[in-house]
């Protein structure tokens, strides 16, 4: 129903079109022939002055579904019996993606498992069915603090958002909750209704930001995205020299929009450092292992092939040494010791005082199961 609205920008077109459906759908005349009215697209019906254009409709939508959220898309276990008759590793299937998160009930893409299926890849097949030209005309609106928000949600968080201004219509867009409600809509963003907040939903979604970042108007993000490919390889190769300096290329990239103080920025850091690395591993930050919680836990999964586990613990103002020395005293390597023969230690430091002001150092060992 919605391709006038999400296509045209003239407006007088649209209104046209909305009385046409007025009269279809609400007029009087239209009692004559209709009995039920059932219509299809990717937005609510536009609102004019905070009400529906066609409000005689009951609306399912992205934010609110109920009674008949579970046939939006595949629920997880209608995933995991597919993953069963096809042969696929199911922990691959989900991180790629999973994510939706609708009245509660976590929804996969549909088009996008069934493709993984067929294809026996898992892919990012949204290259064929969405524009990336969609997430920068969002992303790139001059609202304050939109770019943080994305930045945060790249880096694994949630943003709270207010679903509830926006009204349904790409021309109307008029704050930073209005840009972050029409990719809730669009699929390119979660929503967990119960605390309010927008999320990146899985890893397929996370690759249509990196393409749409690389062409849009983000060139240091861009810039710095393009090098995870570059550190996980340095990474696994041992190589901590290089492996320091790209993360600290990361960091100064992404000063602008995380405190360069904290342990805590250094691990968003990291996780946008390895944006690629989730398409190999399930990555846990402050997993349960040994005698505490290690700090990150590269899980890999069953096509990660050469690519090993690895335990990454970070340090604020002390040493990579240090971080080495706590991974193998509080034995956080033990848990995963059933993933791969090979585990690699990775400790990270960076200063923030003296003559080694925001500099890093890393140090890399290798742990092998006897």
């Amino acid at each position: 129903w919605d391709c006038v609205i999400r296509n045209s920008d003239d407006k007088e077109l649209v209104h046209s079109y909305l009385q046409f459906l007025h009269s279809l759908f609400k007029s009087e005349e239209s009692k004559a022939f209709l009995a039920l009215g059932y219509i299809t697209g990717i937005l609510p019906i536009k609102k004019i002055k905070d009400e529906s254009a066609l409000n005689n409709f009951r609306e399912y939508t992205m934010l609110k579904s109920k009674p008949i959220t579970k046939y939006y898309g595949f629920t997880e276990e209608e995933v995991k019996e597919l993953c069963k008759k096809y042969d696929m590793d199911f922990d691959s299937v989900k991180a790629w993606y999973n994510g939706y998160l609708i009245d509660g009930i976590h929804m996969y893409n549909p088009n996008s498992v069934t493709q993984a299926m067929i294809d026996q890849d898992c892919d990012s097949y949204w290259r064929n069915t969405s524009s990336f030209s969609s997430i920068n005309t969002f992303i790139t609106m001059n609202y304050a603090g939109l770019k943080d928000d994305i930045m945060t949600m790249l880096a694994g968080g949630k943003i709270r958002v207010n679903p509830y201004t926006f009204k349904n219509d790409f021309s109307t867009i008029a704050s930073k909750d209005d840009a972050l409600t029409a990719l809730i809509h669009l699929g390119y963003l979660g929503y967990d209704a119960d605390r309010k907040k927008s999320f990146i939903p899985n890893y397929e979604v996370a690759t249509a930001f990196e393409s749409a970042l690389q062409t849009g108007e983000w060139n240091e993000i861009a810039k710095a995205i393009s090098t995870c490919d570059e550190l996980l390889d340095e990474t696994i190769d041992g190589n901590a020299q290089r492996v320091a300096e790209l993360i600290e290329q990361a960091h100064d990239t992404y000063t602008s929009v995380l405190k360069y103080n904290d342990e805590n920025s250094l691990s968003c850091v990291l996780t946008m450092a390895y944006f690629t690395a989730p398409g190999y591993y399930n990555i846990v930050r402050e997993m349960p292992a040994g005698k505490g919680f290690a700090d990150f836990a590269f899980i890999p999964r069953a096509n990660a092939g050469f690519r090993p586990a690895m335990i990454v613990e970070l340090k604020y103002n002390q040493s990579a040494e240090t971080a080495i020395k706590q991974i193998k005293e509080k034995k956080y390597h033990g848990a995963l010791s059933g993933y791969s023969n090979k585990i690699l230690l990775v400790g990270i430091n960076y200063n923030t005082d003296g003559s080694n002001k925001k500099h890093h150092t890393c140090v890399i060992e290798e742990w092998r199961n006897s």
